[in-house]
């Protein structure tokens, strides 16, 4: 069981103890009448919830009051009643590890060093799955719930009553918190956590098909046939390509670069040409000599009886003396540019030769680089029809996806359905003797306090999930006001308590601001029926009530609790009655 003994710190002069027991357990602020207008929060009553569950090994985040500068040296200790006659105190600091140690009788250990505990330096996990072996809370199944699972119906602030079976925020999924209900209730939270389970398979399959996006149109056949196609024209392809050479097709030449050699080829024939005229008339200069005949002059005057003059003879002597000296030096030159021309014409004739092999060569790696033009064309439309082949069978390759998975999802959904059968079935009163107490216990607590005829029942839903309701019969339209749901909520713990009080299971439920908004008869009734059920059954019923919420009979006389039920006494007077005992924070 899990009873609560006393909380105390480190720092008994700001934080005293609180001592629980069984029945009633009071938290009482009391805010005098010149001061109503301010807020009582500050005080300390909802604290203590806090304060609580941190003991109980809440993990706590940056915003929780004992993150505050104040509290950095603070240790905590709370002591707990897990069985009758044994006892186990959890220490935890602010800041530092935990520690844990069970004994058989009460006291006090903020005295007590790390030796003298049974587990000490533990993180939160560790701690945690220590204090759930001591405490062996056995009414629910160990292997999907822990000790603190069930503390959501032992602590209510006053924002958590509006929802009677959730409790908790709204970020809470339902997974988390119908199973361990529907366990204490007599349902077997295996199928609760199963059909959990195939909702999530299905939706996973679900997802997953969506994340396929868009399916093909056309069939897994018709794709087929469409690739044996394109693979075919892959093949002829490839086999055409296999049949070229292209050693020569990277080299960088161009059409116009053909005919710029071609150009200076032509211009080179034609300094050929123009060398050839010259060594001709060279040559024809060459061969030509001079002749002038003297004694033919002589006969031609006589003939015509001239004398022939002796001084013409001395100087047509002279001039073939002359010209034959003349003729002498010009056959020297013509020689030499003869010879000059020559030498040239080998030259030019060389470059010729050069040049012409280079156009051949050219010309021929001319024609190979537009063949390699061509190839790499074709390898553009061999690289096409693979990319479209490659497509193809991604669309094959997801309408097959598709098609497992489509497979999966039916027979996902078959065992859902199935699960959905057997919840179902679990959920009906009929042969659940468990719910069935549970569901007299509430119905009579309610119309004890309320005078409503109300009851709670178990279904499932459209989604084949389970479901709590309150049904109040010939009331609907009251299950609307707030404060019948905040009186609805807290008897539904208390009778959680009842239902398991025989077992090791909690004993105590703190209800912060129960009265608040209640009408004074509804609270006199609930406070009379808590007082007999925690009596009866021996539990702690803890409630923090603000004095102007304490009820009034009929007469307008004040109903105040007895001083052995308050466990701690707050006021508006100073620091001295806060909870702690120090400035507001």
């Amino acid at each position: 069981m899990l009873r609560l003994v006393k909380i105390y710190s480190n720092n008994a002069d700001v934080f005293p103890a609180i001592h629980f027991h069984d029945g009633l357990n009071i938290v009482f602020a009391n805010v005098t009448k010149a001061k109503k207008d301010k807020s009582s929060h500050s005080l300390g009553k909802t604290t203590l919830v806090d304060l609580l569950n941190f003991t109980l090994l809440k993990k706590i985040d940056k915003n929780h009051f004992l993150k505050k500068l104040e509290f950095k040296d603070f240790i905590f200790f709370l002591e707990i009643e897990y069985d009758s006659g044994k006892f186990v105190t959890v220490r935890r600091a602010v800041n530092g590890k935990i520690s844990i140690r069970s004994l058989p009788y009460s006291t006090e250990l903020q005295a007590q060093g790390d030796s003298s505990w049974e587990y000490t330096n533990l993180g939160l996990s560790k701690a945690k799955q220590n204090l759930n072996s001591l405490l062996d809370l056995n009414v629910f199944d160990a292997e999907h719930f822990h000790f603190r699972t069930g503390l959501r119906y032992c602590f209510r602030k006053q924002t958590q009553y509006e929802e009677t079976f959730k409790v908790n925020s709204s970020r809470e999924t339902d997974s988390q918190w119908k199973p361990y209900l529907a366990e204490i209730l007599g349902i077997d939270a295996g199928l609760v956590l199963d059909k959990y389970e195939k909702n999530q398979q299905v939706a996973s399959i679900n997802n997953a098909i969506k994340e396929l996006q868009s399916l093909p149109s056309e069939s897994a056949q018709s794709l087929e046939a469409e690739i044996a196609q394109i693979e075919a024209r892959i093949s002829r392809l490839e086999g055409e390509l296999e049949e070229f050479d292209f050693r020569n097709a990277d080299a960088e030449v161009s059409s116009e670069l053909v005919e710029q050699v071609s150009t200076k080829l032509s211009e080179l024939n034609s300094q050929i040409y123009d060398i050839d005229q010259r060594l001709k008339e060279i040559s024809n200069s060459i061969s030509t000599d001079f002749s002038f005949d003297l004694e033919k002059v002589e006969e031609l005057f006589n003939e015509v009886s001239i004398n022939f003059p002796e001084q013409l003879r001395r100087s047509y002597n002279d001039l073939v003396s002359l010209n034959q000296q003349m003729s002498e030096g010009r056959k020297e030159r013509l020689l030499a540019a003869r010879k000059k021309l020559f030498s040239e014409r080998d030259k030019v004739e060389i470059q010729i030769n050069e040049l012409a092999k280079e156009q051949s060569s050219l010309a021929t790696a001319l024609v190979q680089k537009d063949a390699f033009a061509k190839y790499k064309q074709m390898q553009s439309r061999l690289s096409v029809e693979q990319s479209r082949v490659a497509v193809l069978k991604e669309r094959v390759s997801t309408l097959d996806k598709a098609s497992l998975l489509q497979d999966k999802l039916e027979e996902a959904q078959i065992l859902q359905n199935e699960a959905e059968r057997e919840l179902a079935k679990a959920t009906r009163v009929g042969d659940n003797e468990l719910m069935k107490k549970a569901v007299t216990i509430f119905s009579e607590l309610v119309e004890r306090v309320l005078g409503l005829s109300a009851f709670f029942y178990t279904e499932v839903n459209r989604e084949g999930n389970i479901e709590f309701k309150i049904g109040l019969k010939d009331q609907t339209s009251v299950s609307d006001g707030f404060s019948y749901k905040r009186t609805l909520s807290a008897i539904f713990d208390i009778v959680i308590l009842i239902l398991h009080s025989n077992k090791s299971f909690y004993r105590f439920c703190y209800h912060d601001g129960l009265l608040e908004s209640l009408d004074d008869r509804v609270k006199l009734k609930l406070i009379t029926v808590m007082r007999e059920v925690s009596n009866k059954y021996g539990l702690q019923l803890i409630l923090s009530v603000l004095d102007s919420d304490v009820p009034s009979t009929e007469s307008g006389e004040k109903v105040y609790f007895p001083e052995t039920e308050v466990i701690r006494q707050l006021d508006d007077s100073g620091d001295k009655g806060r909870l702690f005992r120090m400035a507001s924070f």
